[in-house]
């Protein structure tokens, strides 16, 4: 980390190794590398030495380095001198003892092949010219940026080549997408927005650094993290783009392996592809078919259509659960996971869990089957999945609920037919003439569900019960006879066709 309040022409020790003339010698002694350097000494004796004045670079003739007592003697005089670091021939006195005492004194010491007065010369030259010394680095970066494929390693650039800093790609909502968690809490931090593939803001790069950073350097850190932003926006533009196309490209081998299976499984409403030459889904996407399976469904109550929402859905699972894919199915996304010892209990709190991390651009529920084993039990835990987000849907962002703890309420996600709720609207059109309309249909379908109990239907919608109990009354008032059994099925039939509206 650079020292806070150092002068802004300076270079520290770490910066002239990482992109600078000490960055071809052999660091002996890696201690301290974060003193600024404000000058260089090449020096034949040892009272020269005794001359030098706090962060010299300390650079050893060839004559001053055979003797191990002369080197010994030039580490603790510039120790004393408050030295920067100290540079040695490779033909040296430099023994396992001096380099002991340097790592005692957190003294730097170099070891350089060559003419050392040269090694002082390019020293000198970049110490009086820092800022040329630094665009060399944004220009080692932006070349390595462009080498780099993917987010971990555009990021991973800027914490191993630019010296004393730590970065973070940080999202809106608080979550690391790469690199240093730590630099996200540090107290003195460079700031740069990041924007997705479509221009909006998309993530921010946050650069920790120790103590103010002068103004030179900090405008070197933050060109740095300027100069990241448009290779980020393209990898993620890439990622999105890949997994898509694997997606669909899954959503095709899905359906030949259950038409391989015996199962006409290509849902509604789709056009059938054929299998388009691609084999069966293992050799795809490296999807496991054999075995024990749970499958997952989710789905979304918003308005947006299923082929639109993919790109940022499919990446923003992949972000969440990089182990499994999801594929574009039916009208939302379905995955599974595989595993002998897999229970659906623990598939429900990890998809709760996911779905509670995913940066989703729209809401989503999502339902869970039951284990099956095979491609044809793969199937039919899906089916059970599906029927299940479609109860999840109506009950909003994050829910996830298996298809045996719905039991038969399942069924109810098909009551969305245009005839069904058309006639819903006319049965109960005088409770939905009330004011609180809306409310009082979902406390109805509540009541139904409880059979009629006012405290679990309370629970249930999250009131107090004498909240229901209000409620109720104003049903009744409305000609709604909740006592007659004969009438209790269409009732709650026509509640559930309309729920979707309610939400």
């Amino acid at each position: 980390m650079k020292r806070a309040g150092r002068p802004a022409e300076q270079l520290t020790v770490d910066e002239l190794v990482r992109y600078g003339p000490l960055g071809h010698a052999e660091m002996l002694v890696g201690e301290n590398l974060t003193r600024p350097v404000s000058r260089v000494a090449l020096v034949s004796d040892l009272d020269q030495v005794r001359r030098c004045g706090p962060g010299t670079a300390v650079v050893l003739t060839g004559g001053l380095a055979l003797g191990a007592w002369a080197v010994e003697s030039a580490l603790r005089l510039a120790w004393e001198r408050s030295a920067a670091c100290l540079v040695c021939p490779a033909v040296t006195g430099l023994t396992q003892a001096s380099a002991q005492l340097a790592r005692r004194m957190r003294l730097p010491v170099f070891v350089v092949t060559g003419d050392t007065a040269a090694c002082a010369l390019e020293l000198a030259a970049a110490i009086a010219s820092p800022e040329a010394a630094r665009a060399r680095l944004a220009a080692r970066c932006a070349e390595l940026f462009a080498e780099r494929s993917n987010v971990r390693g555009i990021v991973g650039v800027i914490n191993s080549e630019v010296p004393g800093v730590l970065v973070a790609l940080v999202a809106p909502d608080g979550h690391v997408i790469a690199g240093q968690a730590s630099a996200d809490r540090a107290e003195h931090r460079i700031r740069v927005d990041v924007p997705g593939p479509d221009g909006r803001r998309w993530a921010e790069l946050v650069a920790a650094v120790a103590g103010p950073p002068s103004p030179t350097w900090g405008e070197t850190v933050r060109l740095i993290l300027r100069l990241a932003r448009a290779p980020l926006a393209a990898s993620v533009a890439r990622e999105r783009v890949d997994a898509v196309h694997d997606a669909e490209r899954g959503r095709v081998a899905l359906t030949a392996l259950f038409a391989a299976a015996g199962a006409d499984a290509e849902p509604a409403g789709r056009e059938n592809p054929g299998n388009g030459g691609w084999s069966v889904p293992e050799e795809v996407l490296g999807w496991r078919v054999e075995g024990r399976h749970v499958a997952v469904f989710l789905r979304s109550d918003t308005t947006l259509d299923s082929a639109t929402a993919s790109p940022g859905v499919v990446s923003a699972w992949q972000e969440a659960v990089q182990e499994l894919p999801l594929v574009p199915w039916d009208q939302g996304w379905a995955s599974w996971w595989t595993g002998d010892d897999i229970t659906v209990e623990q598939v429900v709190g990890t998809l709760r869990r996911n779905l509670t991390r995913m940066r989703s651009p729209i809401p989503l529920s999502g339902g869970v089957g039951r284990a099956a084993a095979g491609a044809e039990g793969l199937r039919e835990s899906l089916s059970q999945a599906v029927l299940a987000a479609g109860v999840t849907v109506r009950d909003g962002h994050g829910t996830v609920r298996s298809f045996d703890e719905l039991g038969y309420r399942v069924l109810l996600a098909s009551l969305s037919q245009p005839e069904l709720v058309g006639s819903a609207r006319v049965v109960l059109a005088d409770l939905l003439a009330a004011p609180d309309g809306p409310v009082l249909v979902t406390t109805l379908a509540a009541l139904l569900d409880c059979s009629g109990s006012t405290s679990q239907a309370a629970a249930q919608l999250g009131v107090h019960r004498n909240t229901v109990l209000g409620r109720v009354e104003r049903i009744r008032a409305r000609g709604v006879d909740l006592d007659r059994p004969d009438q209790r099925l269409a009732l709650h039939l026509a509640c559930y066709a309309l729920l979707p509206e309610m939400s």
